[in-house]
């Protein structure tokens, strides 16, 4: 008999011993026999059953981490899809100014709102300050740029009051809520149209209802 290591995959019986009343398992590789007690063989299978765990955990580790989706970047993504055709700016605090664009990469649409998550509970929004509305409308759309003024319409429902304008270039639907003419914040929404042939074309004033 030979004692260990013994080879690994020799063919092997299990035998008595006398003497010891203990199992043996003898191994047989090339001529030579080898011998092990019962608890060098519950070791060696105690070794190959940690093995084997910390190696099912290990892959479980990385089917998590590769599972992991980090959230990709407004370059990662331009680099992808290419440039947007809508973007969403905030112009002010509590003023967002959300722009659409043509085929040509310039604006055709633009709609000055209180900001909110894209994915929201339907709820009243705040109004916005009036003041800064009147400036965010001056920087997006100057003055000299609208053309002449070809038409106004007003509409309204309670205290809710949408004034439509018409220009040469570009049409401007403004909405506010005049329940309290002090109050410093009064503008609902502000709906902007440019009249470039390659922009939508405005179908009905834009509306928006408070209670």
């Amino acid at each position: 008999m030979h004692p260990n290591p013994t080879p690994k995959g020799a063919p092997f019986y299990i035998a008595s011993d006398s003497r010891t009343c203990t199992g043996l398992v003898l191994y047989f590789s090339k001529n030579r026999v080898y011998k092990e007690q019962p608890s060098l063989i519950a070791e060696r299978a105690t070794k190959n059953y940690n093995e084997g765990v910390m190696r099912f955990v290990a892959g479980c580790l990385l089917v998590a981490l590769g599972s992991l989706v980090l959230p990709q970047s407004s370059q990662e993504l331009r680099n992808r899809y290419g440039e947007p055709d809508l973007e969403r700016f905030t112009a002010r605090h509590g003023i967002g100014l959300t722009v659409q664009y043509g085929s040509d990469h310039l604006a055709c649409q633009a709609l000055i709102e209180t900001p909110q998550s894209l994915i929201h509970q339907e709820e009243q929004a705040p109004l916005m300050p009036s003041e800064g509305v009147s400036e965010v409308l001056e920087e997006f759309v100057p003055v000299d740029t609208r053309g002449k003024q070809i038409s106004t319409a007003s509409f309204q429902s309670g205290c809710n009051i949408g004034a439509l304008t018409e220009f040469e270039n570009v049409s401007i639907m403004r909405a506010t809520h005049e329940c309290d003419p002090s109050s410093p914040n009064r503008d609902a929404r502000t709906s902007i149209t440019f009249k470039r042939d390659i922009c939508p074309k405005l179908n009905a004033p834009f509306t928006v209802n408070r209670p």
